[in-house]
């Protein structure tokens, strides 16, 4: 029992236990494998020879030779000393002593390997209370040892004169250290101090960055991270620039047992342009910044919450304060409540909306509540379900009209194949709109109550034809549907709010109602039909391409001056998606006009090649609509290519033009990345040519570099 005991002491001090909690615990059994033991009780010697072998749970001890001297209460372990730790460390060693009742030991020519292969070397090393080792004349890398040449430096590596690993702060420290690239000192510092691959989050100063624009000036930002508890966390950003001066800038993130909480923002006092690119007015020291938030809770099994802001002061802040992220062309924030039971879903929401477009704009819409209610029944015996829709929608608009709906839809679909191959599909619906409305602003229209019922047949109708050739297999498949519904149904007393524009594409073609929201129904009767087509390899090989196109029986004049619905024959719209293998994708999509056949919409998107040389283009065309002024003809291409060189090195380019008469390029941008297993550079530079009177064309050069387990430095200059 003493020889159990001392050894496994051993074993605690090695791996980081205290002597008294090892010395306790005797539950958990301590093995013992040796070549030979033998006892000297005369020298009060016990020693372990040959392949010594030494397993308690899960920690493991091997070494050539253990031995206990019970008179001067020393332990050694030499010989290929290795120690298996739990937390996933390896220690090696030449030679292992422990003293002072087994608590002070000291190690020499000691290796770690940490458990995201990180390493430690030193000449020699101390363990004081079983969780802080000292390490003397030490170098820190996590950089993979070359293999052709061990003896060569890595790409770089911390050399100090003492580092302190403490397990119990979990935290590694260095005293007159200096950082070597390829074995050239570039960098001293007399302290620092980093986690240890334990830690997920710690408090303390994050990566710096620092650079220089046209509008801030130059600019640093230092942030400081605050890990208050297990569950919160704040980090500080304030970001000084020389022009705008200081940009206070943090985040704050806590998670609870139902949900989590993240608020993120800024505040500045700056100057703000206003007007146009061309004539500008300036705003001297003006109260700017946002905030955006994020926050979700599960109530029960059924029911959760959640809150999404974007606000921001003005519509330029974002982009000329460009550290937050692209704002996009608007900002919504939106507060919802929604619940799954069943075929049942329900949800209600608030949306408040901020356009960030130049130029004078309408005023975007509140909408505060929308309810949404649907319901699927379960299948019937002939395989049919019914199906329920129920809205309630309150909209504000100051500067247009207020408008409050309840709307409620119900409908039956059945469907029923025939031994022949046919795939039919019968559904009705019958849908209630009950409208008011009240207008804030002198309009031709009328305002109060108004309404409408809609009811609405519809069959669809498929037959599959399928061949197998071989590895391949061929699909043709004919495609009609019948749509019969009262014609008008959209009193000009009902204002389109979610339902101005309709985009006819093969996504829509076949469904009885291509308008996007609720405020427009495409009444009338119509015929559609089309034609699926496909071969499909025994691999990931696959061409598809599908036709389409509609009839409408009866011409509604007012849907087709207002929204684009055509008064009889539709465009001919069409699908090709041609992806061999992996190393080719294409899709073409296109919209045709019927007597000309000549195009009214092109969208061309393809990527090919390997990972050596990749190439991607997206290109789209789409006609200006005479019945829609707002829709410009508009044609874009953008180009893409990426090469990875080799395991370490990445090329990425991209462009965006417009290729209208008063267009241009609108966007250029290279990267160039290296990367291994303890360090990333990257290497950004870009343009953009967006003008408006906050800011104009703009460069940005941004360089990084990313030790791992120690941070990145970057600089950034617009």
């Amino acid at each position: 029992m003493a020889l159990r005991l001392r050894i496994y002491a051993v074993i605690g001090l090695l791996f980081g236990i205290s002597l008294p909690a090892a010395a306790q615990d005797l539950s958990v059994p301590v093995l013992i494998q040796a070549d030979e033991m033998t006892q000297d009780q005369e020298l009060g010697n016990v020693v372990a020879r040959g392949h010594v072998e030494i397993t308690q749970g899960e920690r493991l001890l091997f070494a050539d030779t253990v031995s206990y001297n019970q008179k001067s209460n020393t332990v050694t372990a030499s010989g290929n000393v290795i120690l298996l730790e739990p937390d996933g460390d390896t220690v090696f060693a030449e030679y292992v002593e422990l003293t002072d009742s087994l608590r002070e030991g000291v190690i020499q020519r000691i290796r770690v390997l940490l458990s995201d292969n990180s390493r430690f070397a030193a000449n020699a090393g101390r363990r004081t209370n079983g969780n802080r080792t000292v390490l003397s004349k030490a170098v820190y890398s996590p950089c993979d040892v070359c293999r052709e040449n061990p003896e060569k430096a890595p790409l770089w590596q911390l050399k100090a004169n003492t580092i302190v690993h403490d397990k119990a702060a979990q935290e590694i420290r260095y005293k007159n250290a200096w950082m070597e690239i390829y074995g050239y000192p570039v960098l001293y510092t007399p302290y620092f101090a980093h986690p240890d691959p334990s830690v997920n989050r710690k408090s303390g100063f994050l990566t710096p960055s620092f650079g220089s624009s046209g509008r801030l000036g130059a600019f640093t930002q230092v942030p400081y991270f605050w890990a208050i508890d297990n569950n919160k966390d704040v980090t500080f950003a304030p970001i000084l620039t020389k022009d705008e001066g200081v940009v206070f800038a943090g985040e704050y993130r806590q998670r609870f047992d139902s949900g989590s909480v993240e608020l993120s923002g800024s505040l500045a006092e700056a100057d703000r342009r206003i007007g146009s690119d061309v004539v500008k007015e300036i705003r001297e020291d003006e109260i700017r910044g946002h905030i955006f938030g994020h926050a979700r809770f599960d109530i029960d099994d059924t029911w959760r919450t959640g809150v999404d802001v974007q606000r921001s002061t003005d519509r330029s802040y974002l982009r000329t304060f460009n550290f937050f992220g692209s704002p996009g062309n608007s900002l919504e924030s939106n507060a919802y409540i929604e619940g799954f039971r069943g075929r049942n879903y329900a949800a209600g929401n608030i949306f408040l909306f901020q356009d960030l477009h130049g130029g004078l704009r309408p005023n975007t819409p509140k909408i505060a509540p929308l309810i949404d209610f649907n319901h699927v029944g379960q299948p019937s015996r002939w395989g049919g379900k019914y199906v329920i829709d129920a809205s309630l929608r309150s909209l504000y608009r100051e500067d247009r009209s207020d408008v409050q709906l309840m709307s409620l839809e119900m409908g039956y679909d059945l469907p029923f194949i025939a031994d022949a191959g046919h795939i039919t599909t019968f559904s009705a619906t019958l849908r209630n709109d009950l409208y008011y409305v009240e207008h804030n602003a002198p309009i031709a229209e009328d305002e109060g109550l108004t309404g409408r019922v809609f009811p609405q047949v519809s069959a669809h109708w498929r037959y599959p034809f399928v061949r197998d050739s071989g590895a391949s297999r061929q699909l043709i498949e004919p495609i009609a549907a019948v749509i019969l519904a009262p014609n008008g149904s959209n009193p000009g007393a009902i204002p389109s709010e979610d339902s101005t524009v309709v985009e006819l594409d093969d996504t829509n073609i076949l469904s009885a109602d291509r308008f996007p929201g609720i405020d427009r129904l495409e009444s009338g009767q119509k015929v559609v039909y089309g034609l699926n087509m496909g071969v499909f390899g025994s691999g990931d090989g696959q061409t598809t391409a599908f036709v389409g196109q509609s009839y409408r029986i009866h011409a509604d004049d007012d849907l087709a001056n207002q929204v684009g619905i055509e008064r009889h024959v539709s465009n001919i719209v069409g699908r090709v998606n041609i992806r061999p293998n992996r190393y080719l994708d294409l899709l073409y999509r296109f919209r045709a006009d019927d007597d000309t056949l000549g195009f009214k919409r092109n969208e061309l998107e393809f990527s090919a090649g390997p990972d050596a040389f990749r190439v991607s283009s997206n290109y789209l065309f789409v006609a200006a609509d005479p019945n829609e002024a707002s829709l410009e003809e508009r044609e874009e291409i953008g180009i893409s290519a990426s090469s990875k060189i080799d395991d370490f090195w990445t090329v990425s380019a991209q462009t965006q033009r417009d290729l209208d008469s008063n267009g241009g390029t609108l966007f250029t941008g290279m990267r160039i990345t290296y990367e291994d297993e303890c360090v990333i550079l990257t290497a950004d530079a870009e343009r953009r040519f967006t003008r408006d009177a906050d800011f104009d064309p703009s460069d940005t050069i941004i360089f990084r570099v990313s030790f791992k387990n120690l941070g990145a430095v970057s600089s950034q200059v617009y």
